[in-house]
């Protein structure tokens, strides 16, 4: 079973490494006979010694394997404690007693101690055991670092994949949204059909320029907003109450753009189209805090409308983006009662 578990496992290991490991360890152990013997000379090796020397090194290795490719992983990393410090007495006694047989058997049958003997051979599988095992910590943990490196470049191309494909919807349905807009007050010929298009004209170049990068600072993303409130404004009812309300001056905090349009975009929707009587808007910016945005916005609508008001590809869209761009640092609670539709979304900056 050991031996198939080493057979199994050979594949994964790197055999250069290994065979420098284990030549180092054969030139190691001869100079420590030569100086920790007295007696000993290093003329005195002969083929029946340097035979002896590398069947000691091949049962260390034995121990040492059962060890890396049995004990640590099927019980010391499954927490099976008891029965690994069992089994690894188990392995040290097994090379104590295999090595002292044979050193006994090499030796013309007699060993100068008993005692000192037994002790440097415990020593000795002692060291081994210890030196290879935090050899192969050390390498598990590089390799370990290796695979959370690949995975996380893994998870940002999954993301910034993502990101490409959720802006790339914003574009087209945000001007879908405002060219709707021109082609009506073109329709009714109104003197504001050119005020319009410079307007347009500007959010263009916030959508195509400004919003390419990553983050925006507030000031300029307020600035694009009131700009799109202005034009659909344009078209709305004049009994429609907008109230736009920035709080705080931090306007230097940068967030993600086209974060907040999907919103607007629902209110003016639902809201100022709704056939209730005094229609309303109420949208505030909370830039108080340097280290959040907080963003409220309230509109009434039908109290049967035909569709649900968070289902459409704008709201979907800036969740999905929220996600994805702030895991754990946003609160976005989404209330919706027969005649009220309500958001409230808090982007955590730091």
């Amino acid at each position: 079973m050991i031996f198939k578990a080493i057979l199994r496992k050979s594949k994964k290991y790197y055999l250069i490494p290994h065979l420098f490991f284990w030549l180092i360890s054969i030139v190691l152990f001869t100079v420590a006979l030569v100086y920790t013997r007295g007696d000993f000379n290093i003329y005195d090796i002969n083929i029946a010694l340097a035979v002896n020397i590398l069947i000691t090194i091949g049962f260390l290795a034995v121990s040492v394997y059962i060890n890396l490719l049995w004990l640590i992983p099927v019980f010391f990393n499954q927490r099976r404690y008891w029965l690994f410090f069992i089994l690894e007495i188990a392995n040290i006694l097994l090379f104590i007693l295999l090595n002292f047989v044979v050193s006994y058997f090499f030796e013309g049958g007699k060993h100068p101690n008993f005692f000192s003997e037994i002790i440097a051979e415990l020593i000795l599988v002692l060291l081994f055991l210890i030196v290879s095992t935090l050899l192969k910590v050390m390498r598990d943990s590089v390799n370990l670092q290796d695979v959370e490196l690949r995975m996380k470049e893994v998870e940002k191309q999954k993301i910034e994949a993502e990101l490409k494909a959720l802006k790339a919807q914003i574009d087209p349905h945000f001007f879908f949204n405002t060219l709707n807009s021109l082609y009506s007050l073109t329709l009714d010929k109104s003197e504001k059909a050119p005020e319009l298009i410079l307007k347009l004209s500007d959010l263009m170049r916030f959508v195509i320029y400004e919003s390419k990068d990553d983050l925006v600072p507030m000031g300029k993303q307020l600035d694009f907003l009131q700009s799109y409130i202005y034009l659909e404004r344009l078209r709305t009812d004049e009994s429609l109450v907008l109230d736009f309300e920035i709080r705080g001056e931090n306007l230097q905090i940068k967030t993600a753009p086209l974060l907040y349009i999907a919103f607007i975009e629902n209110a003016f929707k639902h809201g100022a189209k709704s056939r209730q009587e005094h229609p309303f808007i109420h949208i505030i910016f909370d830039l108080e805090k340097s280290d959040r945005v907080g963003f409220m916005i309230k509109n009434n609508k039908e109290a049967n409308p035909e569709k649900s008001l968070n289902g459409g590809i704008g709201l979907t869209n800036v969740t999905k983006r929220l996600e994805l761009l702030y895991p754990g640092k946003h609160e976005l609670v989404i209330h919706e009662t027969d005649t009220i539709f309500s958001v409230e979304l808090t982007v955590f900056v730091l």
